[in-house]
């Protein structure tokens, strides 16, 4: 027998989304949404890596999207998707064919990949192999203040550890918060010390 994917039963809230359609129909809404441009791998990092709908499933809805004009692609080398005014009918119109859950599941998970990829990109965390399976992981905070001197770090720190695992976690953990690293270290430094003759 030739069964259809989407012929079976599915919940949707465990298991994510397999319609193809409905994928369509979420991302126009996680565009209206977050209300700003998003760019192809954040979208498809968003709603794959916290097991909303499958890879390829949402690469294939973002480019029928682009074809039937309910998203345009910006140009340059930064290239972003907005959403158009046919796109955002989709999701006035069609928002209640996707639970409650999956909605709210996919915005959260878009805004928080936005503002990691926005923390990339004013952090810089490189991960070197060392061989022999060590690697060290080379933190920088910058300043980011406008105007001279924004590109200045205010922090550099090096960590060695035995796994690429570790080494991934570590930027991670980093990007999830880089202030809370500033701000402990800085506590650690400037802390209360008995100084001796």
């Amino acid at each position: 027998m030739d069964f259809k994917l989407d012929a079976f039963p599915v919940d949707e809230n465990t298991s994510g989304l397999r319609n193809r359609d409905k994928i369509k129909i979420l991302i126009c809404y996680v565009f209206k949404s977050i209300a700003q441009p998003i760019a192809k791998d954040v979208i498809l990092s968003a709603l794959y890596d916290n097991g909303i709908a499958n890879y390829f499933e949402i690469s294939q809805a973002v480019y029928e999207l682009e074809k039937n004009g309910a998203l345009n692609l910006t140009e340059g080398d930064d290239a972003e998707y907005i959403l158009t005014e046919k796109g955002r009918k989709i999701a006035d119109d069609l928002e209640r064919e996707l639970s409650m859950y999956i909605r709210h599941k996919a915005t959260q998970a878009a805004m928080k990949t936005l503002v990691y990829e926005k923390r990339l990109k004013e952090n810089k965390v490189n991960i070197v192999n060392l061989g022999e399976g060590k690697y060290r992981v080379d933190i920088t905070i910058y300043s980011g203040l406008e105007g001279e001197g924004e590109n200045d770090s205010l922090l550099d720190v090096s960590m060695y550890v035995p796994d690429i695992i570790q080494a991934e976690v570590i930027k991670r953990s980093f990007l999830n918060n880089p202030a809370k690293l500033y701000e402990k270290v800085t506590q650690a430094l400037t802390e209360d010390v008995t100084f001796v003759d």
